[in-house]
């Protein structure tokens, strides 16, 4: 089912749009599950949320499973997925303030032992796009121009002037819009926050450009010239965004979080995307991080 729910924040506040799943384990020797209870649970939660908005994306799946386990006290596992988009207003250049989308998700599993304890994982995730710049085609370029430039019998330049020349004149690349995902474990909802604008935040400062609703032309010739100067690999942008991600020092989260990142290039010059992707742990790219500084 889809609904509407607002997130309400101190200083902030956002639409969500999610569609929600749920999953039951059935044991074995029951033929069926309780259907009813899981309908009335997700909408006894959502008319909740209604009318006391909450502060996070997750407490919301953490509400409607936590009453699933309780509605469904035969079964030993469950889970809850939120996967939507959020409408916010931003500032666009710093003076114009427009509303974007970004799809993100929450999800969370629950199980239950023998001993009826509970316990629950959840994962928070986010998407945007941005803009990304290939490294080879602009590399190609810049060789371009260097064998005009000494073919040319009409134009004397030293090879110290003529690496200066290369090294400040801007050299075009294919371009595409690239589509970045990070998705994060969190246990405990009160410790580990995660905010899923900063990782909207994370994924666009790890593209070569932050893409723009409106572009004047000053704007739009600054953007391709500053994106220009940061090519990027589909490689290089899961790179940027696992050093950005720990950089940002999200509070509280534990080594053995396990954290994926994903970016999909969708090509401007090829009949095919570029998928790269990275599974690590919140540990190892600590770990990882102590080299590349």
């Amino acid at each position: 089912m889809q609904k509407k729910v607002e997130i309400v924040q101190e200083n902030k506040k956002y639409s969500f749009y999610p569609k929600i799943s749920a999953l039951i384990n059935l044991p074995a020797e029951q033929r069926g599950i309780h259907m009813s209870r899981t309908s009335e649970t997700i909408e006894e939660v959502i008319n909740e949320v209604i009318f006391k908005p909450t502060p996070t994306i997750e407490l919301v799946g953490d509400r409607i499973i936590k009453k699933l386990m309780e509605q469904h006290p035969y079964t030993s596992k469950a889970e809850v997925k939120l996967e939507g988009k959020i409408v916010v207003q931003v500032k666009e250049n710093d003076e114009r303030l427009i509303q974007k989308s970004y799809d993100i998700s929450s999800f969370v599993k629950a199980s239950r032992d023998i001993s009826e304890n509970l316990d629950f994982n959840y994962f928070i995730g986010a998407s945007a796009v941005g803009m990304t710049v290939c490294p080879c085609a602009k590399e190609l370029s810049l060789e371009y121009a260097e064998e005009v430039v000494k073919s040319r019998k009409d134009i004397n330049v030293s090879e110290e002037d003529l690496n200066k020349l290369l090294n400040l004149l801007p050299f075009s690349s294919h371009n595409q819009r690239s589509i970045g995902t990070i998705i994060i474990q969190i246990k405990d909802l009160t410790n580990h926050k995660v905010d899923v604008l900063d990782i909207i935040d994370v994924i666009e400062e790890s593209m070569s450009g932050k893409i723009q609703s409106v572009l004047k032309r000053p704007e739009e010739a600054e953007l391709v010239r500053s994106a220009h100067l940061k090519p990027l690999f589909s490689e290089d942008v899961i790179r940027e965004m696992a050093k950005n991600f720990i950089l940002r020092d999200f509070p509280n989260l534990e080594d053995d979080f396990k954290v994926k990142f994903k970016v999909e290039s969708l090509e401007s010059i090829h009949p095919h995307n570029v998928f790269a992707s990275l599974k690590t742990t919140v540990g190892e790219l600590k770990e990882r991080l102590k080299y590349i500084h």
